[in-house]
């Protein structure tokens, strides 16, 4: 693997010859020591923190969705947004944890007769955020690192690899047909279109790195002994070393009548489309009460005609708690949106069209239905590997080790299809289908296929998000807690409820205005230990004071 020799973060790697301009942004004593404060010059929102007498200055507004860091966790250096905590170095703007994709502009700072002084260029002044640029990609001409998959992993890899100097050609086989994309949106916006939300919307920027996309296509097999991908047109392509990062395939209803016409899954934008053009006016029935099915009834609510969640547990989101859930589901009901809970489907009957009209539960009920959503899960996309002698798990998931390496060499996975070790749990293993977690895997693997160190721990972190108005934030790993602490009533949908081992904090999950997820996600970051004793003593369950 051939490395470029420059340092990516050197400033002529910006390209910015824009003037220089200074700005006073309001009085020093404004921001006493151990606060931080938003200022807005020229309509731009800048934050300066003032960590005991040292003076930062970045953009005041996450890259992720625009959510203000005034409020964020803020330690050592280091500010977390306080909405899906994105984590951004405030020295250089960089992102150093996702969710989100770009940095922010970081600006040099210093104080004039009290007044606090920015000094930067016109072009870092005239947006909120930083693509970290290259020089021009020296030639190369080894055989590509091949990715299979073109989501948020893959995506995240791309950017770490080549800032780390990996200069080999990158090709992406990818069933999508676009490069890619904010997935996330397609259950909270399913009217989304892809060229929206993609990631990167020039397609300058791949081709500036050396990317290739082969896009609308799948993989049928893989041959390591002659690091051969086969491809589903008939063709082949060698690598020089092989990325594995296909996520999941969504689970379908296996009962009489799944044959039907409207009866939806949701994985990819275009299906996303299809059930939005679908919904208004029609009686929608979700089937799953996980993130997905959550995700969906809240978003087609409005303009459909009806809404039914069917749960097989007793309250939607059951890895929260029943008490939650109803938290939840009595939220949703205020919305117009009817439950079935602790039950599941056993026929669907269509119209003479072909068309699904009626679901059948257990129970012998009967739904009108005009159109069928489904989120039941998803199970890994690992079918090509067979016959290969990359090491699966009993369930179908690719066993990795903390680098991302397979049992093959020179094949690596990353992403929802993996099982990996969470070493700051003590984990040996486990698959984490989240977001934010699949980028740090891409971001990770940017780093170790290059030979160098992993930037820290990773620490699993997720959201949810309903109506966009309320939701869920979880930060750690539950997985062998043996007991629960709440503070606030989940019912209402303010709270926070940690989850220990041994008496320790091992996750934490936040509704409403709390930071708690935010905060604790430095706090595993950081491996700072939080006992119950520490739950019990605490006031008002904010744990910034832990991070000073």
């Amino acid at each position: 693997m051939t490395l470029c020799d420059y340092k990516p973060n050197e400033p002529e790697c910006d390209g910015d010859d824009s003037p220089i301009v200074e700005e006073v942004l309001g009085k020093l004593e404004d921001v006493p020591p151990g606060t931080k404060k938003t200022f807005e010059v020229r309509g731009r929102k800048i934050l300066v923190i003032n960590d005991d007498g040292k003076l930062f200055a970045i953009n005041g507004v996450c890259s992720h969705y625009n959510f203000s860091l005034e409020n964020g966790t803020y330690a050592k250096g280091r500010i977390r947004c306080p909405l899906h905590g994105a984590c951004f170095n405030v020295r250089s703007g960089d992102i150093e944890d996702y969710p989100g994709f770009d940095s922010l502009h970081s600006y040099s700072v210093s104080v004039n007769n009290g007044d606090i002084v920015i000094k930067t260029t016109e072009k870092k002044l005239g947006s909120d955020r930083k693509i970290r640029h290259l020089p021009k990609m020296k030639e190369c001409n080894d055989r590509p690192v091949v990715v299979i998959g073109g989501g948020v992993a893959t995506a995240t890899f791309i950017e770490h690899s080549r800032l780390n100097g990996l200069i080999t050609p990158i090709l992406v086989i990818s069933e999508e047909s676009f490069p890619p994309y904010d997935r996330v949106l397609l259950s909270k916006n399913p009217s989304a279109t892809g060229e929206n939300i993609r990631m990167r919307k020039d397609d300058a920027f791949y081709e500036e790195r050396n990317v290739k996309f082969q896009l609308k296509t799948s993989v049928v097999s893989v041959n390591p002994n002659k690091r051969e991908v086969h491809l589903s047109n008939g063709d082949f392509v060698l690598y020089s070393k092989l990325i594995i990062a296909t996520g999941g395939n969504v689970r379908k209803l296996q009962v009489p009548g799944s044959d039907l016409r409207n009866i939806c899954y949701l994985r990819k934008v275009e299906e996303a489309n299809h059930i939005a053009d679908l919904h208004p006016g029609k009686h929608v029935v979700c089937v799953g009460s996980s993130f997905i099915g959550m995700e969906v009834a809240s978003s087609l609510a409005e303009k459909a005609a009806s809404v039914t969640v069917i749960s097989n547990s007793p309250e939607p989101l059951p890895v929260f708690g029943s008490d939650i859930g109803k938290g939840i589901r009595l939220k949703f009901e205020e919305k117009g949106v009817k439950f079935e809970l602790s039950s599941g489907v056993v026929a669907l009957r269509g119209n003479e069209q072909g068309e699904v009209s009626k679901v059948i539960l257990q129970d012998g009920k009967e739904l009108d239905v005009d159109l069928l959503v489904c989120g039941i899960g998803v199970t890994p996309a690992t079918e090509f590997l067979a016959g290969s002698g990359i090491k699966l798990d009993s369930r179908g998931f690719i066993e990795v080790d903390e680098k991302f390496r397979t049992n093959i060499s020179y094949v690596f996975a990353m992403g929802d299809a993996v099982t990996a070790p969470l070493p700051q749990w003590d984990i040996e293993s486990i698959n984490i289908q989240h977001f934010q977690t699949a980028q740090t895997h891409g971001q990770y693997l940017g780093y170790t296929i290059v030979g160098k160190p992993q930037p820290g721990p990773i620490v699993p972190y997720f959201w949810t998000l309903f109506f966009f108005a309320f939701g869920l934030k979880f930060s750690g790993c539950s997985q062998g807690y043996t007991k629960e602490y709440t503070n606030g009533d989940p019912e209402t949908g303010s709270f926070v409820r940690y989850f220990l081992k041994k008496d320790r904090v091992i996750a934490v999950a936040a509704g409403g205005p709390s930071q708690a997820a935010s905060q604790f996600a430095e706090i595993f970051k950081k491996g700072i230990e939080v006992t119950l004793k520490d739950l019990k003593n605490s006031k008002d369950h904010t744990w910034g004071h832990l991070l000073l």
